[in-house]
C-alpha cells in the first residue's frame, strides 16, 4: 500500500474547502525518511502517527489547535507528533496560497526551547524570501 503524507481525508463535507497542500523542506524530508513504518503510520496503537496528524493539519490548517498543534512565534506553528518513545515537533507555516511548509523538526525536551523556535523562525523567513510560485509536494512511502 502507498501512504501519502496527509493523504487520508476523512469526513470531508460537500462544499468544504480543499485541503492545504504541503511543501517539505529538506530537513523534514530527511527526518521522514528515517522514521520506522510504525512511527510514520499507526499500526494497532492509540497514538496518532505522522501521516494521521498531517492529514488533520491538511484539513484544518492553523485552526487545528491542541493537542496536535500550537503557535510558536510570528507565522510559525508546531505540529505535535508522539512517536514510540519521543515527542517530536515539526515547525511549519501556512502560506497565503493554502500551502503548509514543513520547516524544521526537533525533539520535545519538556522545556520551552527558544533556540529551536528561533531556528524555525529563521527557516520560515528564508523560505518566504527564497521560494515563490505554487508548490505542493507529496511524500510517498510504502508501508
Amino acid at each position: 500500500m502507498t501512504i501519502t503524507l496527509g493523504g487520508v481525508m476523512v469526513g470531508r463535507l460537500e462544499g468544504a474547502r480543499e485541503p492545504y497542500g504541503f511543501e517539505i523542506e529538506p530537513e523534514v524530508r530527511e527526518w521522514l525518511d528515517t522514521l520506522s513504518d510504525s512511527d510514520f503510520k499507526r499500526v494497532d496503537s492509540d497514538l496518532k502517527r505522522v501521516d494521521e496528524v498531517a492529514g488533520l493539519l491538511a484539513e484544518k490548517g492553523t485552526e487545528l489547535g491542541g493537542p496536535w498543534s500550537d503557535h510558536l512565534e510570528g507565522p510559525v506553528w508546531e505540529l505535535r507528533v508522539r512517536l514510540r518513545d519521543v515527542a517530536a515537533r515539526v515547525a511549519y507555516w501556512c502560506t497565503p496560497g493554502r500551502v503548509i511548509v514543513l520547516l524544521t523538526v526537533f525533539r520535545k525536551t519538556g522545556q520551552h526551547d527558544q533556540r529551536q523556535i528561533d531556528r524555525a523562525v529563521r527557516a520560515q523567513k528564508v523560505c518566504e524570501r527564497d521560494h515563490w510560485g505554487p508548490v505542493t509536494e507529496t511524500y510517498e512511502r510504502r508501508v
